[in-house]
């Protein structure tokens, strides 16, 4: 194992960045495979996962049984590490040009972009690594949700393999070309390099939401990250099998956010996972006690998908996400 630190200088005088990347390197022609984590600054599942998967890629390279090359970035956002208000780390967005972490990515080399913002020449940096390899996952969190996976329309039967392997429950499939996310936005890079069947994947993962953090859920997705590995040839080994059920499959146009209408406190009728019909209530908001509620109701058939993890919602925020799906 290689270790690279990348150094990112700041915007103001006095502080810079350093972005880690871990490279494991063979001489093998297996898929090369580029894994980052917490690119949303402050989603903690899918670096504790890289934690307990870095031992088994240690343990692979020096039995010689890695077949193609893996890079890691355990940490892909120091900039927004960084970010913490009234003690509270704000991961999310940049606050300086006030952008997602995972949406505009610029189109030039990360050498043309010294006199930009450091988040321009992050992002920047990030695809440079990532476009070498021939799989690219990029993994993230939700509020509350299940383990689920956003990936290309025309990538989905490589998306279902993914799904296996890591447990999914549902794949959200997108057949837009702009480039909005980080996946779409390497599938964008290598589209433009005009290949003839071209094979390379990439997705991202929802590792469930944001307070799974635990030892036995790290270990589950280091787990399914693992297989993954062996299922590509990436990794020589020989796993006991599994029989996962097959994930729900949907555009993403078909997860709908539903929002509050109104200020207050939020009570929850229904769970992740749960089926639900048109109309039925999934959750109240007490905006004045002692008043009558405000009702948040299905508007179709389908699964809740996730929630929002805080109780507390003001007007317009986004509650619960709907899949519109046929009743089991």
């Amino acid at each position: 194992m290689e270790i690279k630190k990348i150094t990112l200088h700041s915007d103001t005088s006095g502080q810079e960045f350093s972005l880690r990347v871990l490279y494991f390197q063979c001489s093998g022609s297996a898929p090369s495979v580029y894994i980052q984590a917490a690119l949303h600054a402050h989603e903690m599942p899918g670096m504790v996962a890289l934690d307990r998967l870095i031992p088994r890629l240690v343990k692979a390279e020096s039995e010689g049984r890695l077949s193609g090359n893996v890079t890691l970035v355990p940490h892909a956002n120091p900039i927004g590490l960084a970010q913490g208000v009234h003690g509270e780390t704000l991961g999310r967005f940049d606050l300086n040009g006030r952008i997602n972490f995972n949406r505009s990515f610029p189109t030039k080399m990360a050498k043309e972009l010294s006199g930009r913002p450091a988040a321009e020449r992050l992002k920047a940096t990030l695809i440079e690594i990532a476009v070498n390899a021939d799989v690219v996952l990029d993994l993230h969190c939700d509020d509350e949700g299940p383990v689920y996976l956003y990936v290309s329309e025309h990538q989905l039967g490589e998306g279902r393999r993914l799904a296996h392997a890591m447990q999914a429950r549902v794949i959200l499939t997108d057949a837009s070309d702009d480039p909005i996310s980080f996946d779409l936005a390497v599938g964008g890079r290598w589209t433009a390099e005009n290949r003839v069947e071209d094979t390379r994947f990439a997705a991202t993962i929802e590792l469930r939401g944001m307070m799974d953090v635990t030892p036995d859920l790290a270990q589950q997705d280091s787990d399914g990250l693992y297989r993954y590995l062996v299922d590509l040839g990436t990794i020589v080994d020989v796993l006991p099998d599994i029989d996962p059920d097959d994930p729900i499959v949907g555009d993403v146009d078909s997860a709908e956010l539903i929002p509050s209408p109104v200020p207050g406190a939020l009570l929850y009728d229904v769970n992740v996972g749960d089926w639900v019909k048109k109309g039925q209530r999934l959750a109240v908001v007490m905006s004045e006690p002692g008043e009558k509620n405000q009702e948040i109701l299905s508007p179709f058939d389908g699964q809740i998908m996730t929630r929002r993890d805080r109780r507390f919602v003001r007007r317009g925020d986004d509650v619960i996400k709907v899949l519109r799906h046929p009743l089991p």
